[in-house]
């Protein structure tokens, strides 16, 4: 088993929504790829590097206010990927992470177990 593998303890559901990421020195753009209630994907447009702490906010065109993570962590750098752990959520802010999780869960077809 590879030194760094870690399971994922959340359920991840795929997004492609704009998103903005802040750190001391400069403001990112990228397109969030997944989302977890513990973590999310994205494909940015500055380069980061892990263990890099960021500000997230996920443009929500269905509601009128985007989400805020306070403070996330860089855990994996691919090029223009990376995956950030959340750190630091409010406490409201991750009850409407939890929703969106969820509902998009729900709406996903059901498994055919004869297909496994």
């Amino acid at each position: 088993m590879p030194k760094h593998f870690r399971l994922r303890t959340y359920q991840r559901v795929m997004r492609c929504n704009i998103g903005y990421y802040l750190s001391e020195h400069f403001l990112g753009k990228g397109i969030i790829r997944d989302i977890s209630s513990g973590g999310w994907r994205l494909q940015g447009d500055h380069q980061v590097s892990i263990g890099m702490k960021l500000t997230l906010r996920m443009e929500m065109p269905d509601q009128t206010s985007p989400l805020e993570i306070e403070e996330a962590s860089v855990q994996w750098v691919s090029g223009k990927d990376f995956g950030i752990q959340i750190r630091k959520i409010r406490h409201t802010t991750a009850k409407r992470l939890e929703r969106l999780v969820g509902n998009q869960l729900c709406a996903l077809p059901p498994v055919n177990s004869r297909h496994l």
